[in-house]
């Protein structure tokens, strides 16, 4: 980034939960039972409001918008989110609906399982997003699609539509379809997003394909701009519209103490270097570092560290 020039200013909308983690939790006791466990801890989660925590402890100015209910969890989000820095102005606080809740099941090798309340995510709308808002940011960033239930298709589509009409760089993140629907949720916005940046597991059910490049190969087909997929421990693929792929990889060395958020950390960091103006490789090697300061520590952004402190990391590690 040179001098003098201003950071690019992130809107990220979508999902929220409020994690309760359990280490570790390899199995689940039979009924009747009861087993001790090392800790619970309570954060919060959910693909938006990770990378709005994440982007903010990085230095990233960053607008959060999802809903919660008037409830004690949704306080909580709402407070965390605020403490790490992040503009809360977008976060709609609905008495009507529960805020979503995940218990997130931590095995002894860092792995993890979720049982999920949906609760506000699902209730989330396009008129929960205010305008002002949208105006504001230069990136419009839709994490958790497809547990947006009131949201997914047709009215993001729209959505991101206008982004784009207003010049915004339009770019959408995934997470587990529940429901086992899949493709129809997000077919329509494809076409509308300057760079969708899915899993390797939840791209391979939204396109039937399994190897990286042909995945990679559908998605353009239906009308993504820019592809990533993410690999996790092995790093991402990454595609740019009209340029030589690549596949960047990871800190294998790291030894993981909890996955939990680390795809959203990983966008955050693509994100940060996007609003800093950098290219996709310098971007995506930023995303991979802080994607490994996630996985350092227990909760989505507990490891996240500064722009400045995760560069002299990577200085500091060999990948």
């Amino acid at each position: 980034m040179r001098k003098g020039d201003e950071m690019k200013k992130v809107l990220c909308i979508g999902s929220v939960t409020t994690d309760v983690i359990v280490t570790p939790a390899d199995t689940i006791p039979t009924p009747g039972t009861l087993r001790a466990v090392e800790s619970v801890s309570t954060h919060v989660g959910g693909c938006a409001a990770n990378a709005a925590n994440n982007l903010a402890k990085l230095g990233v100015p960053v607008i959060l918008s999802c809903k919660v209910g008037r409830d004690s969890f949704g306080d909580f989000v709402y407070a965390t989110a605020k403490a790490e820095g992040a503009d809360v102005r977008g976060v709609v606080r609905d008495e009507k609906v529960s805020t979503t809740v995940s218990i997130v099941c931590v095995s002894s090798v860092g792995e993890r399982s979720f049982m999920y309340n949906p609760g506000s995510t699902s209730a989330f709308v396009a008129d929960d997003i205010p305008d002002e808002l949208l105006n504001e940011a230069d990136i419009v960033f839709v994490a958790g699609a497809m547990l947006l239930t009131s949201f997914d298709g047709e009215p993001c589509a729209r959505l991101m539509q206008k982004a784009r009409h207003l010049g915004k760089y339009t770019v959408m993140d995934t997470a587990w379809d529940f429901e086992d629907i899949w493709l129809p949720k997000v077919e329509a916005v494809l076409p509308m997003l300057d760079l969708f940046m899915p899993s390797l597991e939840e791209a391979a059910k939204l396109t039937g394909e399994e190897e990286p490049n042909r995945i990679a190969d559908r998605l353009f087909d239906m009308g993504a701009r820019n592809v990533i997929v993410k690999l996790g421990k092995d790093g991402a693929l990454f595609c740019p519209a009209g340029e030589e792929r690549f596949v960047l990889p990871t800190y294998r060395s790291i030894k993981p103490v909890d996955t939990t958020g680390a795809g959203d950390s990983f966008c955050a960091g693509f994100l940060a270097g996007l609003a800093q103006g950098w290219d996709y490789r310098r971007s995506g090697a930023f995303a991979n570092a802080v994607g490994t300061h996630c996985i350092m520590a227990v909760g989505a952004s507990t490891g996240i560290r500064s722009i400045g402190e995760t560069l002299q990391f990577m200085e500091s590690h060999t990948l």
